[in-house]
């Protein structure tokens, strides 16, 4: 059971039941020049060592998309995880890690924006010290993969979608996974203003799902340039 989208900690045990829409899928990952890191991330989930390493990359590289598609199969897998936003910490404290060590696997979104505080670079490396006993894992999520002493471990590097076929096919994809019906021509507009920056091409996405269920409207080109270019 999930707690409240809201929360910046989520944990999954079971079945996936998240109040907020399913977390993405490892099918869903539109891999691109990823196939090897993501060779090498599945080769250190199954050999589960060593405890704590790290997945970054640049702004869009699909980072947290990953990390969420990497707990999202492990807890179908029955393997009690929980994911750990630090976009948004305001009220999340170091204490609410207590416990979590018996965990099989901990994702920590923004990883960075707390290591750089003492007290949670503390509380980190006391959890990765607990979970080398337990066998669980931690993957911390960041531009960069920082450089602690108590917190060494494997990076798994992405780099970001370059080809625009392969931004067209993410782009597909998303608005499936939203039930969104994009048509060629609102596809290719899209694809022409903001295909250079995938992570404003799915503000835009959500952007104008959002304003099509406000309004009623299906998302025909003209509506799309009018709530895009108009607002």
């Amino acid at each position: 059971m999930a707690e409240q989208q809201s929360a910046p900690i989520q944990l999954v045990q079971g079945v996936l039941t998240l109040s907020a829409p399913l977390w993405p899928t490892l099918d869903s990952f539109i891999v691109g020049e990823n196939a090897k890191t993501l060779q090498q991330l599945t080769a250190w989930l199954q050999a589960a060592s060593p405890t704590v390493s790290y997945l970054t990359g640049e702004a869009s590289s699909g980072k947290t998309h990953l990390a969420q598609a990497i707990l999202s199969q492990h807890s179908q897998q029955g393997l009690p995880c929980a994911f750990i936003s630090a976009k948004d910490s305001a009220g999340l404290r170091p204490e609410r890690l207590q416990g979590m060590e018996q965990l099989s696997l901990i994702c920590i979104d923004d990883a960075d924006r707390l290591l750089v505080k003492p007290a949670w670079r503390t509380a980190i490396e006391q959890l990765v010290s607990l979970m080398r006993d337990s066998g669980g894992m931690i993957l911390l999520v960041q531009r960069t993969a920082a450089a602690y002493d108590q917190l060494l471990g494997l990076n798994f590097s992405l780099v970001a979608l370059s080809n625009d076929a392969e931004k067209r096919q993410l782009l597909l994809e998303r608005a499936q996974q939203r039930s969104i019906q994009l048509s060629k021509e609102v596809t290719n507009w899209l694809m022409k203003l903001y295909a250079e920056d995938i992570g404003q091409l799915m503000h835009v996405l959500a952007y104008l799902d959002h304003g099509s269920m406000t309004l009623k409207h299906p998302i025909t080109l003209p509506f799309a340039k009018k709530l895009l270019l108009q607002s």
